[in-house]
């Protein structure tokens, strides 16, 4: 077959999908439209409740987010202070009555108040005089004062003051009391300290119902109470997962909330 010829039957295919198929598909096309507009208000419908449903979802991920309570130094907190490849500057520090810590080069520094995020930064700055690039690290080695910290399912997770026998039951309430998800049969009490911190399982559940007394224990200060979403099997790998972040100043972090079976 020649080329000529070729040309002629391509041609010809042409002109039938031009006058025969083309119809067809203008037909098809418009009988879409056609429906597409006819059902324009129910997919505006579909869309409005896609765009509610993913606003549903955002709340709910957002509500499900752990709390991170930033710890604020006070008095009396030993707090050890360590600065990068400058072994001679790292060291601890005491909180004074006149809310200020004295630190190498950095001088008299206001920390009373502060979280350790922002003490980190104003050390920071002042080290830059010194220090072409500071890298400064805090943490908390004892709690000041006569200060305790309840964490975990309580509505206001915290540090709170113990005056006289203050009960843990007092406590808890002083953080708001129990959320819904609180599980009280399986609250850890944490005492001696981040320097030698025992853990002990108490079941506030039977306080709550009088059966058992004996679980309100008298709190001490530096004891360390957290109420837990989920049983915990493991009180000393619990121990861990609490006194972590509190020593870097997060009173709870996700590495918390989710403790549990």
């Amino acid at each position: 077959m020649s080329n000529s010829q070729k040309y002629v039957i391509g041609f010809i295919i042409l002109i039938f999908l031009i006058t025969v198929l083309y119809p067809i598909i203008e037909t098809k096309a418009s009988n879409t439209l056609d429906c597409f507009y006819s059902n324009k208000e129910e997919v505006i419908d579909y869309i409005q409740l896609a765009k509610e449903t993913i606003k549903e979802q955002e709340k709910e991920q957002k509500e499900e987010e752990p709390r991170v309570i930033e710890y604020t130094i006070g008095e009396a907190d030993v707090l050890y202070i360590h600065v990068w490849q400058e072994e001679a500057l790292s060291q601890e520090v005491i909180v004074r009555p006149d809310g200020k810590i004295s630190f190498p080069l950095a001088g008299d520094v206001p920390a009373t108040g502060l979280t350790f995020a922002q003490l980190k930064d104003e050390l920071t700055q002042r080290l830059k005089e010194y220090i072409k690039y500071p890298v400064v690290s805090i943490s908390l080695r004892k709690l000041g004062g006569k200060k305790v910290i309840v964490l975990g399912e309580v509505k206001k997770p915290g540090t709170y003051f113990v005056t006289g026998k203050n009960t843990i039951l007092e406590a808890i309430g002083n953080a708001g009391g129990f959320t819904p998800d609180a599980v009280p049969s399986s609250t850890i009490l944490i005492r001696g300290g981040l320097e030698a911190p025992i853990g002990k399982r108490l079941n506030l559940s039977r306080l709550i119902d009088k059966t058992d007394m004996s679980q309100n224990v008298i709190l001490q200060a530096e004891d360390i109470v957290y109420i837990p979403k989920k049983f915990i099997a493991n009180v000393n790998y619990a121990l861990s997962q609490i006194l972590g972040p509190i020593s870097r100043g997060a009173s709870t972090a996700s590495g918390i909330q989710d403790l549990g079976e």
